[in-house]
């Protein structure tokens, strides 16, 4: 089996599993081909008193993570998400933090993303509001998974998931 990756404008031809291009793996095989690969579901997830940013200093540099269940259309949990994040910027009514999350379903498969995420006081926040991420992989039924996930949050610490994958 042969499979075409283009690496920084590059053609490579990947013979077998993989083949090395520039020190970059290209991805061989059919559980990395758009045909085979899943897209997530539609989640909602809820860090509402699990995440740890109370507690963090309000300084750039500051982290905070948590850990949250995710939970299907019917409510259904279908998966864990942990994130850590670290404030960028910081503000007297809001902070901006980058954040990665790692959403591990039930089945073990997993996708992770990261984002900017503009948090507001939330004494003042008004919701909703939208932001994108990116999608950085995934395992099992997820695995070569790309693309963007778009993220609403609707409310203190609670956010709404679609893909783009």
């Amino acid at each position: 089996m042969s499979r075409t990756a283009k690496t920084k404008g590059i053609i490579a031809l990947a013979v077998g599993t993989a083949a090395v291009v520039a020190g970059v793996p290209a991805l061989a095989g059919a559980a990395t081909t758009d045909a085979h690969r899943a897209a997530p579901p539609a989640l909602t997830i809820d860090f509402t008193g699990t995440n740890s940013a109370g507690g963090a200093a309000s300084a750039v540099g500051a982290g905070f993570g948590g850990t949250a269940t995710a939970k299907d259309a019917s409510g259904a949990t279908v998966a864990t998400v942990y994130d850590q994040c670290t404030k960028d910027v910081v503000t007297a009514d809001s902070v901006t933090a980058f954040c990665t999350a790692d959403l591990v379903f039930t089945d073990g498969d997993q996708v992770t993303f990261t984002a900017v995420v503009p948090i507001d006081n939330p004494l003042t926040a008004k919701y909703p509001k939208k932001f994108d991420g990116v999608i950085t992989g995934g395992t099992g039924a997820y695995q070569g998974l790309t693309g963007a996930v778009h993220i609403t949050n609707t409310a203190a610490a609670v956010y709404e998931l679609g893909w783009d994958a």
